[in-house]
Formats: C-alpha cells, structure tokens, sequence
C-alpha cells in the first residue's frame, strides 16, 4: 500500500516530509502545462533542481510520446534512462529512444465493437498511429485535439477503417459537448464494465482504452522496473485520468482547477491553478524542502 501521510487535505496546507522523495509523476494539460501549451520558467527551474538532486522526472499524460517529447526536452528529463508514462497509462517509454518497456492495446475485435456503438450513437471517435490523428469523420473537436498536441490530422478512408481497427489500438478518443460527453461515459462504462476503461480526459473528450490501463498502475510498473519504492514517489493531477495515480503515489498533490473528484483524493490541495505555477510550488515545497 503506498505511504499516505496524515495530512489536512485543503488549499495550502503544508508539511515536513518523513522521507525524500526519488521521483515525481505530473500529469501534463491543466496541471504542468499552462493554457498557451507552455512549461512555466518557474515550474521549468524547480524540476530542473529537483532533477539535478537526484529526483526523477516522470511525465504521466493522456497524449502520446510524440506530443510529449518537447516537453521532456524542455525539462531536461529526455536523457538515457529517463522514461514517460504515455496514452494514460497504456505505454511506458524510454524517453530517449521511444522503446517501449511496456505496452497494453485493446485487440482488433474489440476496437470494431467500439467503433459499432459509437456509430450506432452518432459519435465521431478518432485513434493515434505514427505521430497522426485519424478521425473516421473530421470535427471542430479533432481540430481543437491538433492544436493541443502538435499532431498531423487525416480523415481515415473507409476502406482503411476495418485494416485499422483490425490491427489493434491503445486508446479512442472520442469528441462531443461535454454534456453528450458526460451522458456517453455513463452509458460506455456500464457496456464495457470489466472489458475496457472509460474516462474523461477533458469535458469534451471521452478515452476508451484496454481494461486495466490506468496511470496508476503504470506507476506501480515503473517502479517496480526502476527499483524505487512507490511509498517515495509523488504525482500531480487535476482530471479523471490522474485518478488512479492521486491514489497510488506517496503523495498526491492537485491544483486549484482540478476536478472535485481528485480534491477528494489529494494529500495537498494548493491554492494555485495550474496558470500559477502550482507544479513549482509543489515541487519547492515538498521535494526541495524551500
């Protein structure tokens, strides 16, 4: 069971910590990342010190290596045995060379049977190959999902649709307004209850993926490859797909937008949004000790 301090959950409550920690898992969009898609100069220098003290620097995203790489670069955290946990938890990858040390799809099968149901509700849904989004019906939301991550998007032909989802997939991403999206979760989790995960990634973004992918589990797995005791690890989240990870880690921090679901969870919940430097607040206060 992972090391749970007792703590007064709330905005600004602080600690000494009983241990130091050896690494610290953040999720990227509404919590690193600011609206612009930028790493603070703030939030850049205090992971660059904790990483320079010996703390690794693990990035824990919805998105694929391709729209994480820069940031890894950007925080000095894309060396020879760095790593990154990718696609919510479906992959994890050294960050250097993009191996993949683990990895879970959904099969062929499975994936038809998705994309059968969201048809029969009228849903767009799009996947992820080679760096590209491929949508089977372009959208305002698949362009909105390009912006984000840096990504190529192509309509996929209808011939190509069966052969794609035939060979497998780690994750549907599928698009709506957030009140379609809120009812769609409903609906899938219950269909695909113990055969698939289902989440909201942002209001107007439902994941699909392979049953058991999760960030905290991921977590868990890389830990026990790297050797580090889950107990000293910390991890920063706001959504419904840092769940899992709010759960698992040593400690487990949010800002002032997260999701009530994940104040809920949280160890330590700062009075700063992810646009006010929380990460570097974060970091300062509890694996730097400022």
């Amino acid at each position: 069971m992972a090391f749970r301090p007792v703590l007064r959950p709330g905005p600004g409550w602080s600690y000494k910590p009983r241990m130091p920690y050896e690494l610290i898992a953040l999720d990227l969009d509404d919590t690193l990342l600011k609206e612009d898609l930028t790493i603070s100069a703030a939030n850049r220098e205090a992971l660059r010190e904790a990483s320079r003290r010996g703390i690794r620097i693990v990035l824990a995203s919805g998105r694929n290596i391709h729209s994480m790489q820069r940031y890894a670069e950007d925080l000095d955290a894309a060396g020879p045995g760095e790593y990154m946990i990718c696609t919510n938890g479906a992959e994890i990858l050294e960050t250097a060379t993009g191996r993949r040390i683990f990895a879970q799809a959904m099969d062929g099968e499975l994936c038809r049977e998705v994309a059968r149901e969201l048809a029969a509700r009228g849903f767009p849904w799009q996947v992820y190959e080679g760096g590209i989004i491929k949508t089977n019906r372009m959208n305002p939301w698949a362009e909105e999902d390009r912006r984000l991550t840096g990504q190529a998007l192509e309509a996929i032909a209808p011939e190509e649709v069966d052969p794609l989802l035939g060979r497998g997939q780690t994750k549907f991403v599928v698009p709506g307004t957030p009140s379609s999206i809120a009812r769609l979760h409903a609906e899938l989790s219950a269909l695909f209850a113990g055969r698939a995960e289902v989440l909201i990634s942002k209001p107007y973004f439902l994941e699909i993926l392979a049953y058991g992918v999760d960030k905290g589990n991921a977590l868990a797995r890389l830990c026990t490859i790297l050797g580090l005791d889950l107990s000293r690890t910390m991890a920063a989240g706001d959504a419904m797909n840092d769940l899992g990870m709010l759960r698992t880690t040593g400690l487990a921090c949010v800002p002032a937008n997260a999701i009530p679901e994940a104040k809920a969870l949280a160890d330590w919940v700062s009075e700063r949004s992810n646009e006010e430097d929380f990460v570097a607040e974060m970091v300062r206060r509890f694996a730097l000790g400022a």
